[in-house]
């Protein structure tokens, strides 16, 4: 599979890439090309005997639609608990938009632009940034710089960083509109981005080579369900946060997120990406 095929994960990298979200936002607000019914005559990978899984996802109270993506980048929609095919969107989805809550990251500085493109405030310098990570002030061959940044609940934002000298890369947590330090987590060295949860009260770090994917409360806590773990690369949250979405290489495994050590389903899908809505037709993850 080549470069270009590979699920990379999006990084905001500058007001560029707000940018390139607005305009995806865009393109999936206008009329899509509607599958013909021989592409959704069944589901890529649900086996025609999946009556199990389907009474186990209906018993749990799993519902809503999930929308995936195949390793050529199309994507494919079923719906939960029933396993039936959906409309998905006719565009091909190799880096998926993360939302960032208006927040993005230009020369190192963590900006907000919610008044839309060409506008950006600071609101944490790569010097404070800095300074509450290493707890003094940067010094010329020692600090760090923001590459990502996205925002949770209740005004806490999460900050993807590298250091100069150090060759590190964390994710800090900050809160309030005065972005003070809230905790650090080291367990990012090989990240490529962070992914919010609908609701702000989980995130997940997306690493390289090899793909994988772990989950952490809000708070910074790991969130280990029973299975599926150390082979996923890719997660969904329902949109009330109830349920936690795994893709890996056996398939997709649904855990209650507050529960994670609780009952975990497995789908039966080839998932390279995932996203999790309500009713309705299909949007990308």
């Amino acid at each position: 599979m080549t470069g270009r095929r590979w699920l990379t994960w999006l990084v905001v990298a500058g007001l560029s890439a707000i940018g390139l979200a607005a305009a995806l936002d865009a393109l999936r607000e206008e009329p899509e090309v509607v599958r013909t019914e021989a592409d959704t005559a069944t589901v890529p990978g649900v086996a025609a005997d999946s009556g199990q899984v389907v009474a186990r996802l209906r018993q749990a109270g799993v519902s809503g639609l999930l929308t995936y993506s195949d390793e050529d980048c199309r994507l494919h929609a079923v719906s939960l608990p029933e396993l039936e095919p959906v409309e998905a969107p006719s565009f091909e989805m190799c880096r998926p938009v993360i939302s960032n809550g208006g927040l993005g990251v230009l020369d190192g500085d963590v900006v907000w632009s919610g008044l839309g493109y060409r506008f950006a405030q600071v609101v944490l310098s790569s010097e404070k940034l800095s300074r509450e990570i290493l707890g003094r002030p940067a010094s010329a061959d020692r600090g760090f710089r923001a590459v990502q940044a996205v925002s949770l609940d209740d005004g806490r934002m999460l900050v993807l960083a590298d250091s100069r000298g150090l060759g590190e890369r964390v994710v800090a947590a900050f809160d309030g509109p005065r972005a003070q330090f809230a905790h650090l987590s080291w367990q990012a060295d090989s990240a490529r981005a962070i992914r919010p949860s609908p609701q702000g009260r989980y995130y997940a770090i997306f690493r390289g080579e090899p793909r994988s994917v772990r989950v952490f409360t809000r708070d910074g806590r790991t969130v280990e369900p029973t299975e599926g773990t150390a082979r996923a690369w890719a997660v969904a949250w329902s949109p009330d946060e109830r349920w936690t979405a795994l893709a890996a290489s056996d398939g997709v495994w649904v855990f209650p997120s507050e529960r994670p050590r609780g009952p975990v389903i497995r789908i039966p899908l080839n998932a390279h990406d995932l996203a999790w809505a309500e009713t309705g037709l299909a949007s990308s993850p």
